[in-house]
């Protein structure tokens, strides 16, 4: 058992699915499935009930997750305390792509950048504290100040080989997210929305063909292209930390 591991158990007991766990991990299913069977070997117990709608926890499986829960944690925190001497950096996953790769605001390597989805930010600025957060939401919390607002331009992409057909138009399964909203709002069949937590297998799908969404202008390439010529702005805030 090491800390992989119990980042992979944890994300099968949140998404209750092994399908949905190696999507949002990168994994394979079969990877992900040969890492659970090797932990319910070592701790000679099942932890997971299988079934067509997914698993579910077991009584000795919300024991492992109450005990994954706090190593983790605590493995958090200590990689924070040793790191003190780097400015933490909390950013939106889309964003990290347009300020430090396409904007090149600051350089990444001073700094200890933690990359998160918009829901995920919201409830980390509540137990830690980040000397910048990049972030699609407002932050009310009085000890960060708002130093910047501003927005990304986006559009629906293609790829730029997809044939003149439909194809499912494809959305993240972070419910705060912009880009997911603003979709299912512009979208008035939802039968044709597939939900995938995780935008490297959104941005897969949408190169070969597969499915378009909405996403960022900048992550047009050679590969990807605008699907009509409308386009959408969406507000980002940048925010610092006040002592």
């Amino acid at each position: 058992m090491n800390f992989n591991d119990l980042h992979i158990y944890q994300t099968i007991y949140e998404t209750r699915s092994l399908n949905k766990a190696a999507l949002k991990l990168g994994y394979t299913q079969s990877n992900i499935t040969a890492r659970l069977k090797a932990l319910e070997q070592e701790l000679n117990t099942p932890l997971f009930v299988r079934s067509n709608l997914g698993v579910k926890p077991t009584k000795n499986g919300q024991k492992m997750h109450d005990f994954a829960t706090k190593v983790l944690q605590n493995y958090q925190n200590l990689k924070e305390d040793l790191s003190i001497n780097k400015p933490k950096v909390l950013i939106s996953e889309l964003l990290f792509g347009y300020i430090i790769t396409e904007k090149a605001q600051f350089s990444f390597e001073h700094y200890d950048i933690i990359i998160k989805n918009t829901n995920e930010i919201q409830e980390l600025i509540t137990k830690h504290a980040y000397d910048m957060i990049w972030t699609f939401t407002p932050i009310t919390l009085p000890k960060y100040s708002l130093i910047k607002k501003s927005h990304l331009q986006a559009c629906f992409l293609k790829g730029k080989k997809q044939e003149n057909k439909r194809v499912p138009v494809a959305i993240n399964a972070d419910i705060n997210c912009p880009f997911r909203n603003l979709t299912l709002k512009l979208t008035h069949n939802k039968n044709s929305v597939t939900e995938i937590d995780s935008l490297e297998m959104i941005l897969e799908l949408v190169k070969k063909g597969q499915a378009t969404a909405l996403l960022p202008k900048y992550l047009i390439n050679d590969d990807l292209v605008a699907a009509d010529s409308q386009s959408w702005n969406i507000p980002y805030y940048f925010y610092r930390y006040q002592l």
